[in-house]
Parts: structure tokens; C-alpha cells; sequence
């Protein structure tokens, strides 16, 4: 939308200019007849206006020979342009304005008329040519009176409000407004809700006006598909539609409007394929796309000396690689192409385009070196961050584009030294280079610094060394970002101090150590610090000097060494994390002072005592994880409650869950694993209707899994681990039911909680857990929300595995091991088919394992040891590749990877086919071989004895010995 925004301001501008140009020629007191003088006075006397902001109707007077924005002809009043006056009030049907009866152009454009609607009196202006009533404050209906200005050639009614109870509407269909206004050439609607039905409107502008050539009606709630019936339209050379659910293909016949200048579509909606004749046509000079997600197509060749000035194509899938003769656009000032997807180099013709003064590549996958933008001279930002670029930044190149403001090359593959000239350049105000390769030093680089650079951003990279302390002399700087680099060496916090601008400061994850002593004076203070982030940097005492900043909002000191309690002052920030320290003794009550608290971070500390009421009160996210907090969970949770995130797992917590805690309905990640909570299952939860992680596990939990009489779901749970308590009863049915955010993935993000927005910065904060996957205890550092899981291990869950299961088909983990579940393994769970760990291990489980099981191509972990599992083991798919010990424990399993064939079979063990039922035929040759195998046997071993002679009388003296042997006394 800010596209739409941007080239509608430019739009408007230029209908003011022409109103205003129309008004330049402010007649003197003798072209201006005596009652005409007399109404422009009563006018402007009715009016209200503030005279500090007006620079017309402040210079009306009587005696005066001039009258601001007053055009005339013939002694009578035929131009009025009171455009941004601060005109609050002071028209309605009995102005005096509208006995102006010769007025051929009005513009009141820009003034604010208090929310109240437009007279009706003004239709009696019937020779009204030219009418600009956009952003005027009035709201309501349309009166149907204006479509009595039968002469309007020009109709702006052009209405932007961020409020949507403010609106500007035509309460009856569009024929009602412009059905009878032939000459009209130019009709501005902008964010005018229109109620229309289908292609009603298109018909309607066909069949009305058919000079129109300005067509502008973006947010109007209209919708497609786009009709054939605008063809008719010959002359327009406008077209802006943003905004509008037009759901449809772009029609090839806009490349037949010979006169077309400005095609505007953005956020439209749009699908298929674009057309290329649209970007060859040859009168073209803007073209807006973006937020057009799924629109495809490439860019085609240019033609030469292409009239496109601006060309904006972000978030579609307009894709490909940049045609090599781009620079046939010698007149292209604006080009956005920011997350399409285009690969490939970019073109060497971008050094033809002198005129270019915005580009935006950013989120595509351009690969190979940045091109030469030096001939550019008029380029104020370039934006080629989240690409694949390669190679050392060209320290000249830059040097020569004076107007340059923005330089954004972040998360590419570049590499080498920075350029210390980007540093003193003349003009630049952010340059941000962080996730790239660059290495080296920066020492002597700030030499002659620019005062002009408020934004530096050189976070995750190599750079090492010691800061250069040149660095102080960058005394624009509001953003300092070094995190994540070997800078090392001892870094004094009051040197910063001399950044008297400074309002957000990163030095977190480096080598050197941050020295805050000495600053607990009370003049030791960063006047606009609003964010600073000192993670890991081997501090072991809290600096005092926050004591005194007032305006700080984001304080991370994480990841440090800082030992002793949490002091009773603390900072008023939004944001404050003290995690991985060594923080001992309460919390202290006085915390809840800090009135602006929205997200507290203590975790893996050592704290101990109880849990302060009052942190449930106020606070988005609380984190208390890994301390040695004892008693209960608080109680007296008020219906006010704010969490969205509640981590007080791996505690000494006791007691049962509070009811209370049901009021906290905003909640979407719940972790209370790992305490000595007792009770049944929480089924207020149920209330929780944005649930996304519920970690009970490691408690002494017991009863029935599920809310039987509840009808409330958890739509959106994505994680739930229940594992290491003592539930019972058999798996629950209705809430398995219930999942469906691991029926189907919808979206892909990391849980987060946005807390600030600086400078067009959103500052987060991201949950994290750990989780039992692929028998690996593990880390989640970021829970991305297509991760789903369901452990229910080490419980006394029973009976069969129910087929509602095999419906998660976006589930990635199940674990119900260590139960006494019982029953077959469903031959559903083969629908699993994101699946990559599977353990049902330590069951009851038999039949034999289901060879749908083997289709699941993402499972890499399969445990189904120590049940009663039987017959062949599945010798396909990724069944080949686990080990023995996922099926040891199953006496009557067999197969390859246990080394065990099924064609041979112990005494009373019965052999089994590969699809799990039992094999009669081979049953039949069993037992058939049996008196077989003794006449073969026989034949063998009496044979020799009745047909060789020799045989029978060696046999005979062997027995003869025999008896003779224990005959003896």
C-alpha cells in the first residue's frame, strides 16, 4: 500500500498544481465586482480556520488589492482554491459559496471539515468544471446532488483515513454519482467505498464517460475479475486500481491504450501470467505491481530509450533474471523488485541509468559482484540486502553519488575490508553491512568521520581487533549495531557517552569485556539511549549508571557473569532480560514498579523464594525458567491479564495450576514442565483459544487427558508434551480431534512477541523450549511454527491408538512410549506423512508393524522396541535404514535387521507373511514336512544297513561289544 500511497500523493500534488495554476492569476480589486467582494468576505468570516496555517484566507480584507487563491474573469469569481487552509468548519448549504454561481473550479482539497458530510448546496454550482474535494475531513454519503454537475470535467473525491469508522461512501451504485457526466476526463476516488455488484462499475464508466482518461479508484472495495468494457475507454492514460480484490489475470488489451502513462495494480489480488506487451508500451512511464503474491512472469528485452520511469514489481512471483539490456531505460528513476525471486547477476547496463535515484533487490537470490551504480549521481537509496553477492565492496564507486542517503548490502556474501570511504562519505546516512564475511580491522577507519552517518550496522561478521576510538566522533550516530563479530581488548561504557544521539547501542557476542565502573555518578547518562544490548560481554557486576536513564525501553544482559540479588531499582524499561547470570535471592517485590514492564526475562539464574503475584498482573511475557523457585503458582490472576508467554518450567514449583489463570486468554506459549505440580488435567486451558505450546511434562500429573464436556478447541496448538506424569485412561479422541494446526501447515514464522519498533527496526522477543526429539533432549532456539509435537511418554495411558491420529498429517514428532497402550498399529499413521520421529516403544502393541509405515520418507527416527510386534519387519523404504535397537524386544518379529529369517521358525513360534496375517499354505508345508523329514531319515540312516552287507555285520559287532561290556560283573 505504500507504493499506492506514494503515487497517489504525487497524483494529488499534480491535481493541486493544476487547481492552483488555474487560481495563480489573484485578481486585483477592480477585476472583482462589488458583490462579488461582499461574498468572498462573508466566506471567509464564516469560516473557521487557524490564521497561524493559513496563507490565503489570512490576507482577505476588504481594502486589500489582492485575494490568495481568487480567479476572475470578467469581474466575476470563476476560481476558488482554499486547498490547505486548516479549514475546520463553516460550510454547509447557506454558504455564501455557493452563490459563487460562475465558480468553474472549487479545490478545498486537504482541510479538515470535523467528520461532517458534504453540503448538498453544492450542486448549485452547476458550471463547475473542475471539483477537488480530497482529504477534506468529510465523511457520511455522497450527497446524490453532485451528479447534477453535469459540466465537471474533473472529480476528485479522494478520501484517506486510518480510521475505518471514518469513512467516505456512495450509498447508491456508481451510475448515481457520474451516470449523466459526459465531459468528465479525470475521476479521482481514491478509498471511497463504492457498493457495487460484479462488473457493475465497469459498465458504468464505459457507458458514462467516455473521455475519461484518469481512471484513479484505489481501496474502494472493488472486486473483478477486470471487464473487457474498459477497452472502450480510448483515451486514458491513468489506470490506478490498488486495493481492490479484483482476482483475476491482467488483460493483454491494456498494452492497446496508446496513451497509457500510469498503470497502478498494487495489492490487487492478481493472478496468472503478465502480459510482456504491457512492459513495452511505449508511452509507459509507471507501472505498480507489488503485493500481488500471485502474479507470475519474467522481464522481457526493452526496447530502446524506454519511457518507464518507475517500475515496482515487489512481493509477486515476477521472476527470472534481469534482461541484460535494462539499461535501455534511460529514463528509470524507481525500481523495486524486493522479494520476486530473481536470480542471476545483475546486469553491467545499471550503469546506464543516470537517472536512477531508488532501487530495491532486496529478498531475491542474486548472486556474482555489485555492479557500478557510479554514473548514477541522483540515487538516494540502494537496497540490495538477502541476496547471494559475492566479493569485496569497490571502494570508489560509492564515492561519486553525493545524494546518496541509504546503502543497505546486508546478508549477502561479501567479503575483504570495509571501505573506510563509506565511512566519511558526504552524504551517507545509514550503512548497514551486517551479515556478510567481512574481516580485518577498523582501525584508522573513522579518520575525518561523517557527522551525516546516524545508522551503522556492522553486526555478525568477522571484524576483529579493538574499536578505533575515532569511532567517537560519529556524533550523528542514533544506531550503533556491532554485535556478533572478535572485536576484543577492554571497551569503556563511558566512551560512548560523547554519542549524545545515541538511541540504540548492540555490542553483544564479542571478545572484549565492558568495563562500566565508575559510572555511577548521577551526571553519567546516554540522554536518548532507548535500546541497549550488552549480552555477553563478560560483565560481573550490573552497571549503575542505568540507574539514570530515563528513556531506556530495551535493556539485554544476558549471557554474562553477574552475580548477587536483583537490585531493588529497576530500569522502566518495556523490555528487560538478566537471563543466563548468577542472580541469587528473591525477586524483589519492587520490580512491579516498573509500570512500563512488558517483558521480564530471568531465567537460568539461581533465584529462589516465590513467584510475586503481581508479575501475573501486567506483564506479555514472563520468563522464569531454570531457577530454584518454590510454593505455588500464583493465584489472584485478575481478568486484565496481558501474557501471551509463561515459562516458570524446571522449578520447585508446587501446589495445583491456579483456575485463575484461564483469564490469561491471550496466552500462546504455556511451559510448566519440570516442577512438583499436582492435579488434574487443566481443561480452563481450554479457554485459551490461541494456545500454540503447552509443556506440562515432569510432573505429578494425573487422571484423564482431555475436557470431555468442554467445547472449546485448541486450534492453533502446535506443541504439547505431557510426558513424565500419571495420566491414565486411554489417549484422548476429542482432543487429538481438535488439532488442526497439525492437520495442515498454514504458515511459516518463529514465535515471537514484537515489543518495539525503532526506526523501522521491529525489536522481538523469541521463545524457546527444549524438547525430547529423535531420542536427543535438545534446544529449541527458535520454535518455528510449522514444528509440531506430541509426546505423551512415560504416563499410564492405555488401550488402542486411535485413527484420528493418522489426520495430523503436518504433525513432526509423536511419542507415546513408556505407556501400557495396546492394540495394532493403525495402518492411518502412514498418512504421517512429514513424520520424522516415531516412537511408541515400551507398549503393549502387537500384530505386526503396518508396511504403510515404510512410505513415510521423512522418518529418521522409528522406535518400536520392547512391545509384542510379530511376523516380517518391512525391508522398503526408509525402513533400510534404521538400526536393530528400533525393534529389539518383539520376540516374534523377524527379518533382516534382526537378523532373525522368517523362514525357519523355533517350537511354538508361528510363522507370519510380510502383510501381517498368517500364511496357511506355509503352515500346511510345515507340518506336511515333518513325517516327511522322518521317513528321509530313516531311509538314510537304515538304508546302508538292509542293501550293504559289509555295513550290517560292522553294526552287529558293534552292539555284540556293547552288551557284552555291561554284561560283565
Amino acid at each position: 500500500m505504500n507504493g499506492s500511497i506514494i503515487s497517489w500523493l504525487l497524483l494529488a500534488i499534480f491535481t493541486i498544481t493544476i487547481f492552483s495554476n488555474a487560481a495563480t492569476a489573484s485578481t486585483s480589486a477592480q477585476c472583482l465586482g462589488v458583490d462579488q467582494r461582499s461574498l468572498l468576505l462573508e466566506l471567509r468570516n464564516s469560516l473557521t480556520f487557524d490564521p497561524f496555517m493559513s496563507s490565503k484566507l489570512v490576507r482577505w480584507d476588504q481594502s486589500t488589492d489582492s485575494w490568495s487563491g481568487v480567479t476572475c474573469k470578467d469581474g466575476l469569481v470563476v476560481g476558488l482554491d482554499l486547498s490547505m487552509e486548516s479549514i475546520s468548519s463553516g460550510i454547509n448549504d447557506s454558504s455564501s459559496l455557493f452563490r459563487l454561481e460562475f465558480l468553474q473550479s472549487l479545490n478545498l482539497a486537504f482541510n479538515d471539515f470535523d467528520d461532517t458530510a458534504i453540503p448538498s448546496g453544492i450542486a448549485n454550482l452547476s458550471r463547475l468544471a473542475h471539483l477537488n474535494l480530497s482529504n477534506t475531513g468529510f465523511t457520511m454519503h455522497i450527497p446524490a446532488e453532485l451528479s447534477r454537475l453535469t459540466k465537471l470535467r474533473t472529480l476528485d473525491l479522494s478520501f484517506f483515513c486510518n480510521d475505518d469508522e471514518l469513512v467516505l461512501n456512495l450509498e447508491r451504485n456508481l451510475s448515481s454519482l457520474i451516470g449523466d457526466m459526459r465531459e468528465l476526463r479525470e475521476l479521482y476516488l481514491d478509498g471511497v467505498i463504492l457498493y457495487t455488484e460484479g462488473s457493475e462499475w465497469y459498465n458504468t464508466l464505459s457507458s458514462s464517460v467516455p473521455k475519461l482518461e484518469v481512471l484513479s479508484m484505489s481501496y474502494c472495495s472493488l472486486y473483478g475479475p477486470i471487464d473487457p468494457s474498459l477497452m472502450s475507454l480510448a483515451n486514458m492514460s491513468v489506470i490506478q486500481l490498488s486495493g481492490n480484490n479484483l482476482s483475476s489475470t491482467i488483460p493483454r488489451f491494456f498494452a492497446n491504450f496508446s496513451s497509457l502513462k500510469t498503470l497502478s495494480l498494487i495489492d490487487c489480488s492478481l493472478q496468472g501470467e503478465f502480459p510482456h506487451e504491457i512492459f513495452q508500451v511505449q508511452t509507459l512511464q509507471i507501472l505498480e505491481l507489488s503485493t500481488n503474491e500471485l502474479l507470475q512472469g519474467s522481464l522481457p528485452e526493452f526496447p530502446e530509450n524506454g519511457s518507464l520511469k518507475t517500475l515496482v514489481l515487489s512481493d509477486t512471483h515476477i521472476s527470472g533474471r534481469l534482461p541484460d539490456n535494462i539499461g535501455n531505460l534511460r529514463n528509470l528513476s524507481r525500481i523495486e523488485l524486493a522479494n520476486c525471486n530473481f536470480h542471476g547477476n545483475i546486469p553491467s547496463s545499471f550503469t546506464n541509468l543516470l537517472r536512477l535515484s531508488y532501487l530495491d533487490f532486496s529478498f531475491n537470490n542474486f548472486t556474482g559482484p555489485i555492479p557500478s551504480f557510479s554514473k548514477s549521481k541522483n540515487l538516494t537509496q540502494v537496497t540490495l540486502s538477502h541476496n547471494s553477492l559475492i566479493g569485496p565492496i569497490d571502494s570508489t564507486q560509492w564515492e561519486s553519488l553525493s545524494s546518496l542517503l541509504i546503502l543497505d548490502l546486508g546478508f549477502n556474501l561479501l567479503e575483504g575490508n570495509i571501505p573506510s570511504s563509506l565511512f566519511t562519505h558526504p552524504s551517507i546516512q545509514e550503512l548497514l553491512l551486517s551479515d556478510n564475511r567481512f574481516s580485518s580491522q577498523l582501525k584508522g577507519f573513522f579518520y575525518a568521520p561523517s557527522h551525516m552517518l546516524q545508522k551503522l550496522d556492522l553486526s555478525n561478521n568477522n571484524i576483529g581487533g579493538e574499536l578505533p576510538t575515532s569511532i567517537w566522533e560519529l556524533r550523528g550516530l542514533n544506531y550503533l549495531l556491532l554485535s556478533s563479530n572478535n572485536f576484543s581488548g577492554s571497551f569503556h561504557i563511558n566512551w560512548v557517552q560523547q554519542l549524545r544521539n545515541l538511541s540504540n547501542l548492540d555490542l553483544s557476542y564479542n571478545r572484549f569485556s565492558i568495563d562500566a565502573t565508575n559510572t555511577a555518578s548521577q551526571a553519567f547518562s546516554f540522554p536518548n539511549l532507548t535500546s541497549l544490548n550488552l549480552a555477553s560481554c563478560q560483565l560481573t557486576t550490573l552497571p549503575q549508571f542505568l540507574a539514570n536513564q530515563s528513556k531506556l525501553s530495551s535493556l539485554d544482559l544476558s549471557n554474562n557473569y553477574i552475580k548477587g540479588t536483583i537490585p531493588r531499582w529497576i530500569p522502566n524499561t518495556i523490555f528487560l532480560t538478566l537471563s543466563k547470570n548468577n542472580f541469587h535471592g528473591f525477586i524483589p517485590p519492587s520490580i512491579c514498579k516498573a509500570i512500563n514492564l512488558e517483558v521480564l526475562d530471568l531465567s537460568h539464574n539461581h533465584l529462589n523464594g516465590t513467584v510475586p503475584d503481581c508479575l501475573m498482573e501486567s506483564l506479555d511475557v514472563l520468563n522464569l525458567r531454570n531457577n530454584q523457585l518454590n510454593g505455588n503458582i500464583p493465584e489472584n490472576i485478575p481478568r486484565t491479564c496481558n501474557l501471551k508467554t509463561l515459562d516458570i518450567s524446571e522449578n520447585l514449583l508446587q501446589g495445583q495450576i491456579p483456575l485463575s489463570l484461564a483469564s490469561c486468554t491471550a496466552l500462546e506459549f504455556v511451559n510448566i514442565g519440570d516442577n512438583q505440580i499436582d492435579g488434574t488435567f487443566p481443561c480452563h486451558f481450554t479457554a485459551m483459544s490461541r494456545l500454540r505450546i503447552l509443556v506440562l511434562r515432569s510432573n505429578k500429573l494425573y487422571g484423564e487427558i482431555g475436557c470431555p464436556h468442554s467445547h472449546n478447541t485448541w486450534q492453533m496448538l502446535q506443541i504439547i508434551d505431557l510426558s513424565s506424569n500419571d495420566f491414565g485412561g486411554t489417549l484422548p479422541v476429542s482432543l487429538l480431534a481438535s488439532l488442526e494446526a497439525m492437520k495442515a501447515n498454514k504458515d511459516f514464522n518463529h514465535l515471537q512477541y514484537q515489543f518495539l519498533d525503532f526506526y523501522h527496526d521491529e525489536l522481538y522477543y523469541e521463545d524457546t523450549m527444549s524438547a525430547t526429539l529423535k531420542d536427543l533432549r535438545l534446544e529449541l532456539v527458535k520454535i518455528w511454527t510449522i514444528f509440531t509435537l506430541i509426546d505423551f511418554s512415560s504416563n499410564k495411558l492405555e488401550g488402542p491408538i486411535p485413527n484420528t491420529l493418522g489426520d495430523l498429517k503436518a504433525l513432526y514428532a509423536l511419542n507415546l512410549s513408556h505407556n501400557v497402550i495396546s492394540g495394532s498399529i493403525p495402518p492411518i499413521l502412514g498418512n504421517l506423512h512429514q513424520i520424522e520421529s516415531l516412537d511408541l516403544s515400551v507398549n503393549y502393541l502387537n500384530g505386526s508393524i503396518p508396511p504403510q509405515l515404510a512410505n513415510l520418507d521423512f522418518l529418521s527416527l522409528l522406535n518400536l522396541s520392547n512391545n509384542r510386534l510379530v511376523g516380517n519387519i518391512p525391508t522398503s523404504g526408509q525402513f533400510l535404514t534404521f538400526s536393530k535397537s528400533s525393534f529389539e524386544g518383539n520376540l516374534r518379529l523377524c527379518g533382516l535387521l534382526l537378523n532373525k529369517s522368517c523362514s525357519i521358525t523355533t517350537k511354538g513360534t508361528e510363522e507370519v507373511g510380510d502383510n501381517g496375517d498368517d500364511d496357511d499354505s506355509e503352515k500346511k508345508w510345515f507340518y506336511m514336512g515333518i513325517p516327511l523329514g522322518f521317513v528321509i531319515g530313516f531311509l538314510v540312516f537304515c538304508g546302508p544297513l538292509m542293501f550293504v552287507r559289509s555295513w550290517r555285520f560292522a553294526y552287529y559287532r558293534f552292539w555284540d561289544k556293547v552288551l557284552f561290556k555291561f554284561s560283565r560283573p
